[in-house]
């Protein structure tokens, strides 16, 4: 019927996709002729066009191709997608638009979007000599990956740059003996490693030496990855690098070590390194500390406009204890930096107790804590309650001396900040009591407890939205309908995603609990308890992050996924 309201000549210029498209009704002929021209004229492919003017979206068009060429989907993660630039030749990759999924002896498992380009799986054919069978996958997908893999081929290339320089050594001189002068093309691939991370955001390197190689991994916004794989022989002499930078003992490899690099401007950082000894020698991790350009703001965390209001309050208070948890990683001691930065006034005295102090803040006492010649947290913090302090920080409380002297502190009338490795607020209170604090000093000291996470912030550039699992309408039914989004990856963001924020739980203490600590009340007594109070749960601030467009729900599973999955069933 649709057919007969055109002409020969304009059914004729519904090529491909397309014009099936058009056939099944999806969408209409203006539309079909419009991303035909951008595809002709724009060098856009037809999903790309009618995705980004939402005509349709990409996980229907895949739909509709699997129903249309009877083809089988491959669910592709791009973060898990190793290439086989052996198979298939880049140039080939980007003209075609197809990424090698497996091969089997003669067979090749071809990614494809679009079914009808039948000009392209036989192009592939001829240039591999294989025989091709297609799968069809999500063109975002393949756009990521595609991406990816360019940008990894991008950066080995310059890394086998600076490696072509080095000159492998069979019995290489003890580090002892190196004269520095004579690894010239070692020290450059060091510092080009360096400006590498420091370009793309990276927070850690690991140098990581295996039987027949060494493998280089960046971590970027809180996940690893890897960024170039060199000869074994180079970690050695890369190790020694370090060392030197970092004022470490070039000839001790069997002990661990750490060190501290400072850079110059342009990029004024600190570089803390820890050497570990393997099997096939030292794995060392070298953390980027961005401490110039880390902005102090408490309103930049990530917090809601009510959690930031229960956290301002609990910091004006003249004492207490304030206990923020999680993971490593999470993103704690930014939390503790920016609530000293808004309490850093004349009128206060603030003294911190840290291992090591990461950002050095101008009008706060710091104290770096050095256990070799008994300096720990406990010697430290005594003497600090004799120096007339308002407001103490402490890095972490590892111990039990450690825990009691920062309860003693919060009862005798000092506001008392610091950190716990727990999963959740609730678990530090029992955390605290299997340290040995009894529960009414615990009951009594103890006025907020604040448990978070971070999460990876989607690239505006990129992401697109995408449908959320039913059980959410379900369950937010009474909510407003609201948009998710997805990661895609561009050239501003690489992944999909950049950079990270905060999610958080804030626990005050309220008379209810105290009467639960008092009374010897279980953990899950206690819980039951804190889900009958007001406040917003780990998986709720996640939530929020979504519906805001901050963040996907696959970001939020990864992060927080056995806290969300529990209890929104419940809701």
């Amino acid at each position: 019927m649709r057919d007969a309201l055109l002409s020969e000549t304009d059914q004729q210029t519904l090529h491909g996709l397309a014009g099936y498209l058009y056939r099944d009704g999806l969408i209409d002929y203006p539309t079909a002729k419009a991303a035909l021209h951008a595809v002709t004229m724009q060098g856009m492919t037809l999903t790309q066009y009618l995705v980004q003017f939402n005509q349709l979206s990409s996980q229907l068009i895949l739909e509709y191709c699997a129903k249309l060429s009877g083809l089988p989907v491959c669910d592709l993660k791009p973060e898990d997608y190793t290439f086989h630039g052996d198979i298939i030749k880049p140039e080939l990759v980007q003209r075609y638009r197809v990424i090698p999924i497996n091969r089997d002896k003669k067979q090749l498992y071809l990614g494809i979007t679009d079914p009808t380009d039948h000009a392209a799986i036989t192009a592939i054919g001829f240039h591999t000599g294989l025989s091709i069978h297609p799968l069809l996958v999500r063109e975002d997908e393949l756009d990521k990956i595609i991406h990816l893999y360019f940008r990894q081929m991008n950066l080995n290339s310059q890394l086998e740059c600076a490696l072509s320089r080095i000159t492998p050594v069979e019995n290489p001189p003890s580090a002892v003996e190196k004269n520095e002068e004579d690894d010239e093309p070692v020290i450059q691939f060091a510092d080009h490693l360096i400006d590498e991370a420091i370009e793309h955001r990276i927070s850690d390197i690991h140098i990581e030496p295996y039987e027949e190689h060494c493998r280089i991994r960046f971590r970027r916004d809180g996940l690893l990855h890897e960024a170039a794989v060199v000869p074994l022989h180079l970690a050695t002499r890369l190790a020694t690098r370090f060392k030197i930078m970092g004022n470490m003992n070039i000839a001790e490899r069997r002990l661990p070590q750490d060190g501290r690099i400072q850079l110059r401007e342009p990029d004024k950082r600190d570089i803390r390194i820890n050497t570990c000894p393997t099997l096939h020698g030292e794995k060392m991790v070298l953390r980027i500390l961005d401490a110039g350009h880390v902005q102090l703001d408490i309103h930049l965390l990530g917090l809601t406009a009510t959690q930031e209001a229960l956290l301002l309050a609990n910091l004006a208070q003249p004492q207490g204890l304030i206990l923020v948890t999680g993971p490593t990683g999470s993103g704690k001691t930014m939390t503790l930096y920016s609530a000293l930065h808004y309490l850093n006034q004349i009128e206060k005295n603030i003294v911190t107790v840290e291992d090591p102090v990461e950002i050095e803040l101008p009008g706060i006492n710091q104290v770096n804590v050095n256990p070799k010649i008994g300096l720990d947290f406990a010697s430290v913090l005594r003497t600090c309650l004799r120096q007339d302090p308002d407001i103490i920080m402490i890095g972490e409380i590892r111990d039990t001396e450690t825990a009691n002297i920062a309860v003693q502190a919060a009862l005798t009338g000092h506001l008392v900040l610091s950190t716990l490795h727990t999963r959740s607020a609730v678990e530090t209170m029992t955390r605290l009591q299997s340290m040995g604090i009894d529960a009414y000093h615990l009951a009594n000291s103890i006025s907020l407890i604040v448990a978070q996470r971070l999460v990876r912030k989607l690239c505006d550039h990129c992401k697109q939205p995408e449908i959320l699992p039913p059980r959410f309408d379900d369950t937010h039914a009474h909510t407003t309908p609201f948009t998710a989004f997805r990661p895609i990856g561009c050239q501003y963001c690489n992944q999909g995603y950049q950079g990270r924020i905060g999610i958080f739980e804030l626990l005050p203490v309220t008379e209810k609990i105290v009467q639960c600590l008092l009374s010897g009340k279980s953990l899950s007594q206690i819980l039951i308890q804190v889900q009958q109070t007001e406040g917003m749960r780990l998986w709720e601030a996640g939530l929020q992050k979504i519906r805001q467009g901050i963040t996907s729900l696959a970001e939020i599973t990864r992060v927080a996924g056995e806290i969300r999955a529990q209890d929104i069933d419940q809701q």
